[in-house]
């Protein structure tokens, strides 16, 4: 009898255990379940967060400038950005003369960045401040156009494109004809100014290949920057990268804290005393002290 219920205190302590292990083997996979849903979201943040440094890195490096690119749907498009002047704040064509005789006023222009001309009228009408883009001056410089204002049109008469500019106040508007080539060299005609009936109308005749569809694209370099600083540049933007991600990655999936959370801490901390070596390696042409005490 005794030993009847020995076993069966056995058999019921057995199958509590058993329970309590299969209650222990699901919420283990629960929490594995749960651990890599964890990682699966921390990931597409890291993605994110990544996608947003990103776009907003290039948006400060090169700015989107749509004053001066037309895109068809095909995909295609039409891109002045390489006729622009390659120093900040200066215009590509300086004090043109008019084709008219009556017109004895000089123009410049500049597409997709605004400029500040002469170069110490700073507060004048043509600066960088009122976004010009066309300038008439002869005694005084007169803002024709801002580049916020340039509209891309079709004119079927000519079968070429035409670039608009209009001034603040809407009684100045600048025509710039797009005409294509294969010539190397950007040419600006000033045809002059025309009385219109509500603002005065200035024509010009821009030569170019740019000014043909899928004539040019956009600069490798963004404007103004050397290959030097460039270069310097996607450093600074992939260590930025490298330790965002880095950190993300050891504190949510790894769960490390503290310096820890620094991605290849081990080699950084070598570094130093790799460089030391490298340098002396450098300075004695090749390694010091082999002994075999050393080794």
């Amino acid at each position: 009898m005794e030993t009847a219920m020995v076993t069966r205190k056995m058999m019921e302590t057995a199958m509590v255990t058993r329970k309590m292990m299969e209650r222990v083997m699901e919420t283990r996979k629960m929490m594995e379940t749960a651990m890599v849903i964890r990682k699966m979201v921390v990931t597409r943040k890291m993605m994110d967060i990544v996608r947003v440094i990103m776009m907003v890195l290039l948006v400060m490096v090169i700015p989107p400038v749509s004053s001066c690119r037309y895109k068809f749907s095909n995909g295609s498009e039409i891109n002045l950005m390489m006729v622009a002047s390659a120093q900040q704040n200066t215009p590509r064509f300086v004090d043109c003369p008019a084709q008219n005789g009556s017109d004895n006023t000089l123009y410049t222009y500049n597409p997709c960045f605004p400029y500040t001309y002469p170069p110490d009228g700073q507060m004048m009408a043509c600066s960088t401040s009122n976004d010009v883009a066309v300038c008439q001056g002869d005694e005084g410089y007169i803002n024709i156009g801002t580049q916020d204002s340039a509209t891309f049109n079709f004119d079927p008469t000519s079968q070429k494109w035409i670039v608009s500019y209009y001034n603040s106040i809407g009684d100045k508007q600048t025509n710039v004809t797009l005409q294509c080539t294969t010539d190397q060299n950007d040419t600006l005609i000033v045809w002059g100014e025309t009385k219109g009936n509500h603002r005065s109308v200035y024509n010009m005749t821009l030569v170019s290949r740019c000014a043909c569809v899928d004539g040019c694209g956009t600069p490798i370099l963004p404007r103004g920057m050397s290959v030097g600083s460039f270069m310097l540049l996607l450093l600074v933007i992939a260590l930025v990268v490298y330790l965002v991600v880095g950190y993300l990655y050891r504190r949510f999936i790894i769960g490390a804290r503290g310096i820890e959370l620094l991605p290849h801490l081990s080699f950084w901390m070598d570094f130093p005393l790799l460089v030391r070596d490298g340098f002396f390696f450098l300075v004695r042409c090749g390694p010091h002290d082999m002994t075999y005490e050393r080794i």
